[in-house]
C-alpha cells in the first residue's frame, strides 16, 4: 500500500526528462545526390552572418552486396556523405581564396548562383 505515492508511475514523465529526450533526438534527412568534380573541395556559406567553412566530407566505409545469378555485385561503392545545413549556400570551389573570390563575384551580380553543384540524375548520365 503506498498511501504518500513514492513510487512514480512508468507511463509518467517529467517535463524537464522529456525536454532533455527531445532536445537529443537528431533528425538526417537525405536532402540529395550532387555530382562533384576531381579536385574540388565542398564550401558551405551563410549569408546570414557572412560565415564561410569548408565542409568535412566522409567516405561511405560500408559497401552493400546485393547477390545477382550466383554473383555478389557491389553498390554504392565510393559514395561521399556530407552532413549538410540547408540555411547555408553549398559550393565547390579549389581553394578558401577562389571560394571567397566566387562569394565577392556573386555579390556583385557578376555570377548568377553561387551553387554550382550539378544533380545527379541517372537517365542524363550515357557512357556511349
Amino acid at each position: 500500500m503506498d498511501i504518500l505515492n513514492l513510487t512514480p508511475d512508468k507511463g509518467e514523465s517529467k517535463k524537464p526528462e522529456i525536454e532533455r529526450v527531445e532536445r537529443e533526438k537528431d533528425e538526417y534527412i537525405l536532402i540529395g545526390k550532387y555530382l562533384r568534380k576531381k579536385g574540388l573541395r565542398l564550401y558551405a556559406y551563410n549569408y546570414m552572418k557572412e560565415e564561410l567553412y569548408e565542409c568535412d566530407i566522409r567516405k561511405k566505409e560500408a559497401v552493400n552486396l546485393i547477390p545477382e545469378e550466383g554473383k555478389l555485385i557491389p553498390v554504392n561503392l565510393g559514395l561521399e556523405e556530407v552532413t549538410v545545413d540547408t540555411r547555408y549556400i553549398h559550393f565547390e570551389a579549389l581553394n578558401q581564396k577562389n571560394a571567397e573570390k566566387r562569394i565577392r563575384r556573386w555579390k556583385e551580380g557578376k555570377v548568377k548562383d553561387l551553387c554550382n553543384l550539378r544533380e545527379y540524375k541517372p537517365e542524363d548520365i550515357k557512357l556511349f
